[in-house]
């Protein structure tokens, strides 16, 4: 049997990595099969081609075993104005291939340079995850990489153009939104970024109350005949921001509401409890649970407090006052 070097340790993340002669394996220091499974699933549709080679797991643990990428990591490039660039364009790039699914881990050291070819590696964060989010990290990771070498401005043009491009429609009518969001917090507030469709229209900290909450405008354009979605994305909740006792009570946590959606100068009323909540819930947290036998929903509706991280969606189509008619009564 090949026998492997430890090469890198997350005790934090129960995480360890191996290399053998001709591959590395990642190892987790726990066992979700559903998470494994989901994720070599999702390698094969957008990742590297024949990247994993095998996956397993035992009682305690889990692993993949993935092949060796042939080239340099990127962070051992001179940081010419050029390989900046070329880095740029190559994450923008690759987004824009596998959307909604994002890498979301831009790192220079999870990227292997061969001649005129760029492969990433270690794709352990990979999620579909709201388009803002996806270019703030890419923003911050490529930030960090190349310190004042990187150019925000041109990235976010960059982003802007290519977004533009992507949505030459022909409007037919535009609409007003008005969403009233209060929260519960203790330490830090949730930051929310609202989305029509792909397109970010709010982003900011709630800090409002139930008496005084946010209230957030914007307008947008829609299409007859479209089908679009409003998206509340909901994060910046960490485990430290719920505080539980010795007895398991909750003495201190952050939770966003929503108090009221109005569309068009309509308040859509009870319509809000067909909004779709995708919670993205706390790795540690969601294996307890499944260690005591709960099962958590992937998703829920007739919600309105978004305990979670994660994305409220309402899905409706244009012309808007059609598709009140037709849900309201």
């Amino acid at each position: 049997m090949a026998t492997g070097k430890l090469i890198k340790q997350k005790p934090s993340e129960q995480t360890e990595v191996w290399e053998y002669e001709n591959y590395f394996r990642k190892k987790w220091l726990y066992k979700d099969t559903q998470w494994l499974e989901n994720h070599i699933k999702m390698l094969a549709d957008i990742g590297p081609t024949g990247y994993v080679i095998d996956h397993g797991f035992d009682d305690n643990t889990m692993w993949i075993d993935t092949k060796k990428i042939k080239g340099q990591i990127a962070d051992t490039f001179a940081q010419t104005d050029e390989f900046v660039s070329r880095i740029t364009k190559f994450c923008l790039d690759h987004y824009k291939e596998t959307k909604p699914y994002a890498h979301f881990d831009w790192k220079l050291n999870n990227m292997i340079v061969d001649n005129d070819e760029i492969t990433l590696v270690d794709w352990d964060n990979c999620a579909v995850i709201q388009e803002g989010q996806v270019i703030d990290k890419m923003e911050s990771d490529l930030k960090k990489s190349f310190g004042v070498k990187f150019d925000t401005k041109k990235f976010r043009d960059s982003v802007s153009a290519k977004n533009k491009d992507a949505s030459k429609k022909s409007p037919t009518e535009k609409i007003k939104f008005v969403l009233e969001l209060y929260s519960d917090y203790w330490a830090n507030p949730p930051l929310v970024e609202i989305y029509i469709d792909e397109e970010s229209k709010h982003k900011s900290f709630i800090k409002g109350t139930k008496e005084k909450p946010d209230v957030i405008t914007f307008e947008h354009e829609l299409t007859e005949g479209q089908t679009w979605k409003l998206m509340i994305d909901r994060y910046n909740k960490g485990e430290k921001d719920t505080v539980i006792n010795a007895k398991g009570d909750i003495l201190h946590d952050q939770l966003l509401h929503i108090k009221s959606i109005e569309i068009d100068d309509i308040d859509i009323g009870a319509l809000v409890y067909e909004g779709v909540y995708k919670p993205s819930y706390p790795t540690r947290w969601a294996l307890q649970q499944k260690a005591a036998g709960n099962i958590l929903p992937t998703t829920l509706k007739n919600v309105t407090i978004m305990g979670h991280n994660g994305t409220w969606t309402l899905t409706a189509t244009s012309p808007f006052y059609m598709w009140l008619l037709e849900n309201l009564y």
